[in-house]
């Protein structure tokens, strides 16, 4: 049967489910199903934004940008940019590291993170030292996400690591600084913003590799 549109409802007693049919044997397949009580089961996508819920209710969005290849020189700078919409906060922004990342061990020797308005701009964060060497490497492990902003808050210090203690990520770096977040994470306009890392004072003990930012917004 060829696509149909109609005028009107389309109405079932008994919800309905997607078929596919086997254009040899012609088996048919159920995949997802729609009920009245908007259960939707099987593989679903979806494209563009997705509202949840009515107008009042928590409306989110996420971006994903992925940096070039982090140079092992030190003092080198590693921008991306990614656009904030109009009416949102920051929700959350969380870096995961393709490879491993790991400080040269000597005092000083960090790694920064800065978001601004302006590239290294430091705006929002102004250059903290997310790997935090003083005088012992550290490691940020390979795949292990760090929520630089979680629910709209920044973090004390050392709290990527993972302890008995702590409810840090498991690979994240020992020794971190306070994310201090200094301005505003909201914006009524649409606004971009620039992500930057760089080592500091030494290179880094590791071959290059690349960080994904995954970045949440709120609708206000």
């Amino acid at each position: 049967m060829a696509n149909s549109s109609f005028i009107g409802s389309v109405r079932s007693e008994n919800g309905f489910t997607k078929i596919s049919k086997n254009s040899t044997t012609g088996a048919i397949t159920e995949g997802s199903t729609y009920s009245d009580a908007a259960s939707i089961t099987g593989v679903t996508s979806a494209t563009g934004g997705l509202v949840i819920g009515a107008a009042s209710s928590t409306k989110l969005i996420s971006v994903t940008v992925t940096t070039g290849t982090i140079a092992v020189t030190h003092s080198q700078n590693v921008d991306v940019s990614f656009t904030q919409p109009a009416g949102t906060i920051i929700r959350n922004l969380i870096a995961i590291p393709a490879g491993n990342i790991v400080t040269a061990g000597s005092s000083g020797d960090d790694v920064d993170f800065d978001l601004g308005t302006a590239a290294g701009g430091g705006q929002i964060i102004d250059e903290k030292a997310i790997l935090d060497d003083g005088g012992s490497a550290v490691t940020w492990a390979a795949n292990a996400p760090l929520y630089i902003i979680q629910n709209s808050h920044g973090h004390a210090a050392n709290q990527f690591v993972s302890t008995s203690t702590t409810a840090g990520v498991v690979g994240g770096p020992a020794t971190s600084e306070a994310i201090v977040i200094a301005s505003t994470l909201y914006s009524a306009a649409e606004r971009t913003l620039h992500a930057r890392l760089k080592a500091l004072s030494s290179d880094l003990a590791t071959a290059a590799t690349t960080v994904k930012y995954i970045v949440e917004f709120q609708f206000l």
